[in-house]
């Protein structure tokens, strides 16, 4: 009707469009028997063929999300993001028995590729065990949100397509900025701190040993 059909063609067509499915729902129970064997296969498939369209329907994209014009980094601009690194960060620090913790978190943020994803980029100060300065460092985080609006930091993220994504945003040069001045100041806070340093050779030496072990 909204093409300019009359309402008998626009009844006539709208009938012949479904024309197909009596007709090969009768070769299927013609077949049915012969095609037996096959037929867990068969509604698998269809299953997951269902399956497929049905997480493809609820996946939305954020319109953009691969353009720093149209995606730019945030400094604290999502509050349920914050909460879920902050939280990371602090069981992260209970792990070692060489960090004290992570202090000076400074979260920024970009959308993800789907709705409710996002990529936080996180700036910290890594607190040796008695050491004064802390390690400037730089983490990236994958950070999902469910529809109560909690997030949470996914710590195994196997997806190919998450790591392109990732990759693709720290592409921008708003993040390289970021990763630029993080360096910097890594290399300020070693060259002020002997003691720092040194500690970090330790560590470093510590690794490649187990690494090598």
């Amino acid at each position: 009707r909204q093409e300019g059909m009359s309402r008998g063609r626009a009844f006539l067509y709208g009938s012949l469009s479904g024309i197909v499915e009596p007709i090969f729902g009768i070769l299927i129970v013609l077949i049915a028997g012969s095609i037996q064997p096959l037929m867990p296969w068969m509604l698998s498939f269809a299953a997951g063929a269902m399956l497929y369209v049905v997480v493809e329907e609820q996946k939305k994209e954020n319109e953009g999300w691969e353009n720093m014009a149209d995606n730019p980094l945030l400094k604290g601009e999502y509050p349920q993001v914050t909460r879920a690194v902050e939280a990371y960060y602090s069981a992260l620090g209970d792990e070692t028995s060489f960090v004290e913790g992570y202090e000076n978190l400074n979260v920024y943020t970009k959308l993800g590729k789907y709705q409710d994803t996002y990529v936080a980029f996180v700036r910290y100060d890594m607190k040796i065990r008695d050491v004064y300065t802390g390690v400037p460092g730089l983490g990236t985080l994958y950070v999902t949100e469910d529809e109560d609006g909690k997030c949470q930091v996914e710590t195994q993220v196997e997806e190919d397509e998450i790591h392109d994504l990732v990759e693709a945003v720290t592409g921008h040069e708003d993040v390289q900025a970021l990763l630029a001045e993080t360096q910097n100041a890594y290399r300020q806070a070693v060259q002020s701190d002997a003691l720092l340093k040194e500690a970090l050779l330790d560590l470093k030496q510590a690794y490649e040993d187990s690494a090598g072990s």
